[in-house]
């Protein structure tokens, strides 16, 4: 395969990295019943589970310690106001010698942000009333971090509550042109840009892109080791045997497909092919369910 000739980025020492992913504020309960609502954003999301990523020292930890449920509620873009309230204070009392400098203690969290807490169905932590998207949890393994001051929490979501506004009618599908979440980038909080495309498992796409303008590849599409020269017969029986598939490019010169463990794990091979039909195929893979 070519290699670009020239680095055109250079090497920096940034002081965080969030590249960009949705904030959200996690609520617990406290040992006198009342609720705590706390804003965080690193997070991900597999099948139904949720990892957060929490400090140690938070009045969330503390209670997730005792009480291992929580609701994780999503902010659309306009509530961030409301959210950058809860930056500098938190629930424990005392304040922890690390955020002496920078915090104080407020007890009435939900007040202060201008917010408010709603009954949850499943869990007893109170969901936020005014973020569109709600997921009741309940905590299954908490493992510390490789940096004592935080910890990857597991949690399974148990209820998921949204706007109508936000549901496709008639299904369980969440219209992504309607929801905005507040996108947490560097310190700085944003909306979301326009759609420029979408993957192959979603159940709300169009209709395959238009690949007419996609500009041809500089090298070949069958180069590599890993490249195989296959047909669709290949995977129908790849797939007969319990394997996975993801297409990963389908442009005018070409298509490749992936070929992983039954697992979705790693990758074991590729199918190439110049074939149209295939092309055609590979295309509408990435947008189709």
């Amino acid at each position: 395969m070519d290699v670009a000739p020239d680095d055109d980025h250079v090497v920096i020492d940034p002081s965080v990295l969030y590249v960009g992913t949705p904030a959200y504020l996690v609520v617990t309960r406290n040992a006198d019943g009342n609720p705590n609502v706390a804003p965080a954003s690193s997070h991900w999301a597999l099948g139904r589970m949720l990892v957060l990523g929490l400090e140690t020292d938070g009045q969330t930890a503390a209670n997730l310690a005792e009480r291992p449920e929580l609701t994780v509620n999503f902010p659309s873009s306009d509530l961030w106001r409301h959210v950058e309230r809860l930056s500098a204070v938190t629930g424990r009392d005392p304040v922890p010698a690390a955020k002496a400098d920078h915090y104080r203690f407020e007890p009435s969290k939900f007040e202060l942000a201008g917010l408010r807490p709603q009954p949850s169905e499943v869990v007893a932590p109170p969901r936020v009333h005014e973020c569109p998207l709600q997921f009741e949890g309940i905590v299954r393994r908490e493992t510390p971090g490789v940096d004592p001051g935080y910890l990857v929490v597991e949690v399974e979501v148990v209820r998921v509550h949204a706007l109508p506004e936000l549901v496709v009618p008639g299904t369980n599908h969440i219209d992504a042109n309607a929801w905005h979440p507040l996108i947490y980038s560097f310190r700085h909080y944003f909306d979301r840009g326009a759609e420029v495309g979408w993957t192959r498992k979603s159940a709300i796409a169009p209709s395959a892109p238009d690949l007419s303008d996609v500009p041809p590849r500089a090298e070949s599409v069958s180069a590599g080791p890993a490249a195989t020269s296959a047909s669709l017969d290949e995977l129908v029986r790849w797939e007969a045997f319990g394997g996975t598939w993801a297409v990963l490019e389908a442009t005018r010169d070409g298509a490749i497909v992936s070929l992983c463990r039954c697992d979705g794990g790693e990758e074991v091979s590729r199918i190439t092919s110049d074939d149209p039909g295939f092309i055609e195929w590979a295309a509408k893979q990435l947008v189709c369910p």
